[in-house]
């Protein structure tokens, strides 16, 4: 579906219990930086943003603040490469829905239990308006205020397919973020200068399938940022999937809109110092109940 592009993620991790505003806030944090730093060593890939549940509103902020329960962020300005470089974003089942916006989809689109606070809104709408799809059902818990809990937790098994055909679209839609290189003589292909990434964060490991499919159907991590706990409400990790392109080497020519592609060799971006994705599963503790009684 990516023709040309390749496409990777990253995890980006935060608490999976304990003070539900903390949670936030590290996620916002460490997804910002994650997203920053990511662009900073690859900056001809564009992002792909996916969150689930408590993953949506860590997205959300990370893009337009408060960054928790408090104002801690005004969000990613999108201006600025990080910015930039962010080509679509998948919000499902947010907890902080907000009724009746032009990206919200489903029947649920007109509905909201908490929606966001109303400086952040304005900042989300006016940044990234344009690169929005908000996913929400009528009868979800979380983002529409029902009672149905089945609804937040099939979202990803009834609209993958929809999901990635539009992240698809935005990506080919998306202005290069570096010059195109010209062919060798000894080159008989040339690789895009646009390539795509996707950035999930999520608090179900359903979400690690939606990822996936979401960005032209690579593996992503368990939230959107990547994995998170299985409640409705909590979540634990984030993801940003990147893709690679080949290392030809920009023309002399090219035009000077757009940052010159970088030099060969370019590989599966893991940006140093992050660890390679570490799935939700793979974090998981056994819990044993201990019971004592009189005899």
């Amino acid at each position: 579906m990516l023709s040309g592009k390749t496409c990777d993620f990253l995890e980006v991790v935060f608490p999976k219990g304990g003070d539900y505003c903390v949670q936030i806030g590290d996620g916002v944090r460490n997804g910002q930086a994650l997203i920053t730093e990511f662009q900073k060593k690859c900056p001809c890939t564009h992002l792909i943003l996916n969150g689930f549940s408590q993953g949506a509103w860590i997205v959300g902020d990370m893009l337009a603040g408060p960054g928790g329960c408090s104002q801690i962020t005004t969000g990613l300005d999108n201006t600025s490469g990080a910015g930039k470089a962010i080509a679509a974003a998948l919000l499902w089942g947010d907890v902080r829905h907000e009724a009746n916006m032009p990206y919200n989809v489903l029947d649920g689109a007109g509905l909201q239990k908490d929606g966001r606070d109303a400086d952040s809104l304005a900042r989300l709408n006016s940044r990234y308006a344009g690169v929005l799809r908000s996913y929400c059902a009528k009868g979800d818990p979380i983002c529409a205020g029902g009672d149905d809990v089945e609804k937040h937790l099939s979202l990803f098994e009834k609209y993958t397919d929809d999901a990635s055909t539009w992240a698809v679209g935005k990506i080919n839609e998306a202005a290069p973020l570096c010059a195109a290189p010209t062919p060798s003589a000894s080159s008989s292909a040339v690789a895009s200068s646009t390539v795509a990434s996707s950035v999930v964060a999520s608090s179900a490991v359903t979400s690690s399938a939606a990822a996936s499919s979401a960005v032209a159907s690579s593996a992503a991590a368990a939230s959107s940022v990547v994995a998170s706990s299985a409640g409705a409400a909590s979540a634990a990790a984030s993801s940003v999937v990147g893709a690679s392109v080949g290392g030809a080497k920009p023309s002399a020519a090219a035009s000077t809109s757009v940052a010159a592609l970088p030099p060969a060799p370019t590989s599966k971006a893991y940006p140093a110092p992050f660890p390679a994705p570490v799935y939700y599963e793979a974090q998981c503790l056994p819990v044993v109940k201990i019971e004592y009684k009189y005899v």
